[in-house]
């Protein structure tokens, strides 16, 4: 009935309204088709701030649009969720959620680099995309649509991001061996995995702004009374920052990207998909069937498990290629992954919310069940007292 009558409240609400909504709600596909749009209508701008580089291939403005993503990430952080899912009770559920994601499904990706597309750089951008870690803000907000565990899904978004800086280049260096452009598993394609640079870029794209905006949120009172004031603004604009880095890429990449055919394009795309649904599936089977996690614990670690970051997969890109046209047929994948996982998520926040309802609805009768047969019990037991007590003062009397 509530549902009903808020839904009835929106539809009464005025047209504007109702569009800031919708944008509001969906802002990150929108912003990503967007940047897609203005790269291969006008790539100008986008290719001038690309092609922006300091110290060989660190793309300066890219580079800073993520640590804009860090540092709003740092400023939001709020210490006391994470603390919620940190018991001993969680402890096998986060630890199978980090692994998962840091571990077993960037496996997939010495299988997708061989796939027989053309060019291979899609096969390669599908490969780099599955080491990346769980999306940045989407996931947590797909786990709360779906009525799963928000403080386990934040959990796992900070923490597998955090990690993926050490776990990311020793794993792009076992998957693409052959960074010499020489052929081989990257397809001739001069792709080089130097892990100690790597490394050391990603900490300082990733953990340097994500430390300096913790640390001003937990020493400065301004600083989290502005993040508390202006969250849904500093949201948006942190999902900004990553379509900015879209359409840089994108932009870069522009001509290149129209010369490819169709036919590899929807293949790439359906393998896109086809990625994405093995990890929904195989997180599925071990968390629900064999780990037998609560369900709004399993919700949040299947959804964390089964994501993919797109704009952390372009950034180390951009890092292991200095070619814009091959940072663009490279990153393409991960955009169009990262894009189908919503569209999915979409689909699943529908039935796994009801699913919940339902769970819900079922516990609180069960409680509300028992709560009954406990006052039956306990009326019961003070009728029989009130029967006993006479004939024991007869007794006593006699």
């Amino acid at each position: 009935m509530a549902a009903q009558q808020g839904g009835a409240a929106d539809k009464a609400a005025p047209l504007g309204q109702r569009v800031k909504a919708f944008i509001i709600k969906n802002y990150l596909p929108i912003a990503f088709l967007v940047a897609l749009g203005l790269a291969l209508a006008w790539p100008v701008p986008g290719k001038f701030l690309a092609d922006l580089a300091i110290l060989g291939n660190v793309r300066i403005v890219q580079v800073g649009s993520m640590a804009l993503v860090f540092l709003i990430t740092g400023l939001q952080l709020n210490t006391k969720e994470l603390k919620r899912v940190l018991q001993p009770r969680n402890a096998l559920l986060l630890g199978y959620g980090f692994v998962a994601i840091l571990v077993i499904t960037p496996c997939l990706g010495f299988a997708l680099r061989e796939a027989p597309l053309e060019p291979k750089a899609f096969a390669i951008g599908l490969a780099i995309f599955c080491v990346a870690p769980t999306t940045l803000g989407v996931g947590v907000a797909l786990t709360t649509a779906c009525g799963g565990n928000e403080a386990m899904a934040l959990l796992l978004t900070v923490g597998t991001n955090a990690l993926a800086v050490a776990t990311m280049p020793p794993e792009l260096r076992l998957l693409l061996p052959a960074g010499d452009g020489s052929g081989g598993a990257s397809g001739g394609y001069n792709v080089n995995v130097q892990v100690t640079d790597l490394l050391i870029k990603l900490a300082i794209t990733v953990l340097v702004p994500f430390a300096v905006g913790k640390t001003a949120r937990e020493t400065s009172d301004w600083v989290l009374e502005f993040v508390k004031a202006h969250r849904q603004q500093l949201s948006l604009l942190s999902t900004t920052a990553l379509a900015f880095v879209v359409w840089q890429t994108l932009s870069a990449a522009r001509d290149t990207l129209l010369e490819q055919r169709a036919g590899p394009v929807f293949a790439m795309i359906g393998l896109a998909i086809a990625m994405h649904l093995a990890y929904l599936l195989g997180n599925y089977v071990v968390v629900w069937w064999v780990m037998r996690a609560p369900l709004k614990e399993a919700i949040a670690v299947v959804i964390m498990a089964s994501q993919k970051s797109a704009p952390v997969a372009v950034t180390c890109i951009t890092f292991l290629t200095r070619d814009s046209a091959e940072q663009g047929l490279l990153s393409l994948p991960a955009i169009v992954g990262q894009l189908c996982q919503i569209f999915i998520g979409a689909g699943l926040a529908k039935w796994l919310s009801r699913v919940v309802a339902r769970d819900e609805a079922a516990k609180k009768a069960a409680a509300s069940a028992q709560a009954e047969l406990g006052a039956r019990a306990a009326e019961e037991g003070r009728a029989s007292d009130a029967t006993t007590l006479p004939q024991g003062a007869q007794g006593s009397r006699a």
